[in-house]
């Protein structure tokens, strides 16, 4: 009985100290993300910088779903954050948006926007975030990021198609999935891509100046 305590006790300890272990990431070029302060501070951070990239957007012509700057929100997250604080935060983003915060686009919040046509491409954030974080923190940074958030968007893809195809929506219009859930949005993510790129590559070649 004392070793199956002593043994539960240990795991608790090593779960807690692997939430907030050490990180070679970008961020920790600039901050310890090690510490509990700092870990909350940094998932409040991008939480609130996702919902202001979430309310720039345009509408393309009967397209029920907007072009954002959301995407390059979670580029960003996952070149800059390491995978644990990546997670972290865009699970912390996504509850709190489900609960009913508005924090996605429109000002829009809750289970029932979740579950909509946008669903798909909202858990295709969490995949490309996480993916985009892994693939930057095991080889593919600084000059190379662009090929980890290419990998990520299209992770963002993937599920958002699935999607479209189980559930009715009344969109897209049959035979026409990727031709209005894909193709529309393409121009916009090539470029979010670009920006995002560079951003995290002017943030490595300023991190070398602070070390």
């Amino acid at each position: 009985m004392v070793t199956a305590k002593k043994f539960k006790s240990d795991s608790k300890k090593i779960l807690l100290k692997s939430l907030f272990s050490n990180e070679n990431s970008l961020i920790d070029k600039f901050i310890n993300s090690n510490s509990f302060i700092n870990t909350i501070s940094l998932i409040g951070l991008f939480v609130v910088f996702q919902y202001l990239f979430s309310q720039i957007r345009f509408f393309i012509p009967d397209n029920p779903v907007p072009v954002t700057m959301q995407t390059f929100g979670i580029l960003m997250v996952g070149g800059l954050y390491g995978p644990r604080l990546t997670m972290l935060s865009i699970f912390s983003y996504m509850i709190i948006g489900i609960i009913g915060v508005p924090v996605f686009q429109g000002h829009s919040g809750g289970i029932d926007y979740f579950f909509g046509v946008t669903g798909g491409y909202l858990i295709g954030f969490i995949f490309a975030s996480v993916v985009i974080s892994v693939l930057s923190n095991t080889g593919l940074k600084k000059g190379l990021s662009i090929w980890a958030m290419i990998i990520g968007n299209i992770f963002i893809y993937i599920p958002a198609l699935i999607w479209l195809s189980i559930y009715d929506f009344g969109w897209p219009e049959n035979g026409k999935l990727f031709s209005q859930a894909v193709y529309p949005f393409l121009i916009g993510d090539f470029l979010k891509l670009i920006l995002a790129s560079l951003s995290i590559n002017i943030l490595w070649k300023l991190s070398k100046k602070n070390n």
